[in-house]
């Protein structure tokens, strides 16, 4: 099917869910030029807006299922570092706790299970800590391998996702999933296929490039391949000198073009 076939089909199949102004503004981005921080900022608000979400979080997850790092969010900074601290290993919704059941769209009630001591400490001394009443959870695949997540939450008064919220949400993951594709496709953005365009890349250097034309910082590398700050200077300097770039704009253009 092309491209522009695949784009009708999902735009008519998802009108009956998402109401038309958040349905074509999230349309509109997808074929942008955007890192993955600006998709993860579209589609965190768009989805959050969507779902009366009283805050959102959106991050990358790792080959590992884990979160290895965070994207953009507006929820408060002291929740999210307590959460980052203190709370991420034992999170009902983790993507190694949602991934390996394949749940791709889920709330924490469906997750959370009171027999588990974990979740226990988790419902007593973060949610309730933090007046978080839900959560829900969208996670977003590429076919070059990238995932990222989408954590949206409910605050104070504010009633539990319900069934027909996670009908919007799996709507929302199908328009996601196109425009994750569509800004980083396998036969441009997938370790294999870098690695085989430019075959002068180690295999470090070659994920270097993927990360890079993704959009992440150089303190989001360190992070995501557990290097240090000038050793990820060190090997930009060689990417750039094989690739014949001289900026971080060049190298993903010269991917994503």
């Amino acid at each position: 099917m092309k491209i522009d076939q695949k784009y009708e089909s999902l735009s008519k199949l998802l009108r009956g869910l998402l109401p038309e102004a958040i349905t074509e503004k999230t349309m509109e981005t997808q074929f942008s030029d955007q890192s993955l921080s600006d998709l993860g900022l579209a589609f965190g608000s768009c989805a959050g807006a969507l779902l009366a979400s009283t805050g959102w979080v959106t991050y990358v997850v790792g080959p590992e299922l884990k979160i290895k790092h965070f994207l953009t969010s507006n929820t408060p900074s002291e929740e999210q570092k307590d959460y980052e601290k203190h709370f991420a290993a034992i999170d009902p919704l983790s993507p190694a706790h949602c991934l390996a059941r394949e749940c791709w769209v889920t709330t924490l009630r469906q997750m959370l299970s009171p027999l588990v001591a974990e979740h226990a400490t988790y419902q007593t001394q973060f949610m309730q800590r933090h007046g978080i009443v839900d959560a829900l959870e969208i996670f977003l695949k590429s076919d070059a391998d990238i995932i990222l997540g989408c954590s949206l939450l409910r605050h104070g008064e504010a009633p539990e996702f319900s069934r027909r919220d996670i009908e919007k949400a799996e709507a929302l993951r199908i328009l996601g999933n196109f425009a994750l594709a569509r800004t980083f496709p396998r036969h441009q953005a997938s370790l294999e296929m870098i690695i085989e365009r430019f075959p002068a890349l180690t295999a470090r250097e070659a994920t270097m490039v993927q990360l890079v034309a993704a959009g992440l910082s150089n303190k989001q590398l360190c992070r995501e391949l557990d290097i240090s700050l000038p050793t990820v200077k060190t090997h930009l300097l060689s990417v750039f000198r094989k690739m014949g770039v001289a900026s971080r704009t060049e190298l993903a253009a010269r991917v994503l073009a």
